[in-house]
């Protein structure tokens, strides 16, 4: 995860904290890594992990796809001249007038996951292409998703049939397996899952396109060290284990894969202090917290690698207690996972928190009127 190009430019400019510097090489790098792993798949990018401009237009000179979730979303792609025939709008929650303006402005790839999304589908955007989401476990997943979306199994049946007999394109299923996924089994489990609605629609002359197998691949973090090519493989012979050699194309929507580890934030000690003078523990304060761009460290479920930006491996380290700068008192980033940091941390040092190019600078929120998080966006060398 380190990342010298970044810790060279945060060490040569004395930046105002908060900030997020992101490394365009590794997003290209991971795409390209991910293309090379998985051959013939359709990589569609979650806009929503990272929707920098820059970042954008980075993968769309690689042949990216783009999973978009808002009208805003759509826009900044098409200001980076993405076709919109290359986006999906994969957010099964849509507001009418947003599904209106999308198919306008060219969007023809559609989620949905219920009957009432489909019908405004069918009035709003007439003989698109769409595909049903479908509620899958997440167990497993330091972020799980699916309860909120996604359908059974039997109702997505009914509802891809409806969308033919609307005179909709009943193109594929999706699922998602919740974000930063470390358990293969999730896929697998859920690939199963749509081979029964897949040969159910095919018996009744539907026959899909493709297979979204969504994003969550894992990235490595404190907890968890990433190899994607294990990853890919496994899902590979799966997928020919479970629909033989002839199975509709595959399309994936990673978010957080492809821009996490491009990310470093750099952040300033606020104060070091203890609650009882015999305390062990240090509460360490710093200008950034959940209401600001952590908001993934929520029952701190995503572990953020934290090191002094002077890092000496020499230094004696002690149990902290890491917060944010704001007065809510949920404003604790890491307290039960034992974070250890130097005896010698003061008020005034910085910190660089490494894996942060997805989703942090989308969270950032206007609470307490403290300074936002400035990003920094390193070209490709």
């Amino acid at each position: 995860m380190s990342n010298s190009k970044l810790s060279k430019f945060l060490d040569e400019n004395n930046l105002s904290t908060p900030c997020l510097v992101m490394d365009l090489s590794v997003i290209d790098k991971s795409y390209k890594q991910m293309t090379n792993l998985f051959p013939k798949t359709k990589i569609y990018y979650a806009v929503k992990a990272n929707s920098a401009p820059k970042i954008i237009d980075c993968l769309k000179n690689n042949g990216s796809y783009f999973d978009v979730s808002s009208k805003k979303e759509i826009q900044i792609c098409l200001k980076q001249s993405v076709d919109p025939h290359n986006m999906s709008f994969g957010n099964t929650v849509k507001k009418q007038k947003d599904i209106i303006w999308a198919y306008k402005n060219g969007i023809r790839l559609f989620a949905f996951d219920s009957e009432e999304e489909l019908k405004k589908l069918y009035k709003n955007a007439p003989r698109s292409r769409v595909f049903c989401r479908l509620q899958v476990d997440n167990h497993g997943a330091n972020w799980p998703l699916s309860k909120k979306f996604g359908c059974s199994p039997d109702m997505a049946k009914d509802l891809m049939l409806e969308a033919k007999n609307k005179g909709l394109k009943p193109a594929g299923l999706s699922f998602h397996v919740g974000s930063q996924q470390i358990n293969i089994e999730r896929w697998i489990d859920a690939l199963k899952t749509c081979h029964k609605v897949y040969l159910y629609l095919r018996k009744h002359n539907v026959k899909l396109e493709f297979l979204n197998i969504g994003g969550g691949f894992p990235v490595s973090y404190k907890d968890y060290n990433s190899d994607l090519s294990i990853f890919a493989k496994k899902l590979y012979t799966e997928i020919k284990n479970i629909f033989g050699e002839d199975h509709p194309s595959i399309i994936m929507e990673p978010g957080r894969y492809l821009v996490a580890e491009a990310g470093i934030i750099e952040t300033e000690v606020i104060l070091v202090s203890k609650k009882n003078k015999n305390d062990e523990i240090r509460w360490v304060y710093i200008d950034i917290g959940r209401f600001s761009g952590l908001a993934e460290t929520e029952n701190e479920a995503i572990k953020y690698k934290i090191i002094p930006s002077k890092n000496d491996e020499r230094s004696k380290t002690g149990p902290v207690i890491i917060a944010g700068p704001s007065c809510d008192g949920a404003d604790i980033i890491y307290e039960k996972n034992n974070y250890k940091l130097p005896l010698s941390l003061k008020t005034g040092d910085k910190l660089r928190i490494l894996g942060v190019g997805a989703y942090t600078s989308v969270y950032v929120s206007n609470f307490n009127a403290l300074k936002t998080l400035k990003e920094y966006y390193l070209d490709i060398t």
